[in-house]
């Protein structure tokens, strides 16, 4: 999508084929990241709870 200003276009980042590309690459490596065993078992732990002395 381009917008038409009083003297040159101007290109929408999200209609960008490589803005797309990135955003899609960095959506990838996050489900990637969250599949990995050592992400889940990090997430399956309960919280750390400190305790007041």
């Amino acid at each position: 999508m381009t917008t038409k200003t009083a003297a040159n276009p101007v290109v929408h980042l999200e209609s960008h084929p490589a803005w797309r590309a990135s955003r899609r690459r960095a959506r990838e490596l996050d489900e990637a990241m969250r599949r990995h065993p050592s992400y889940q078992s990090r997430t399956e732990l309960p919280p750390v709870r400190l305790h007041s002395v």
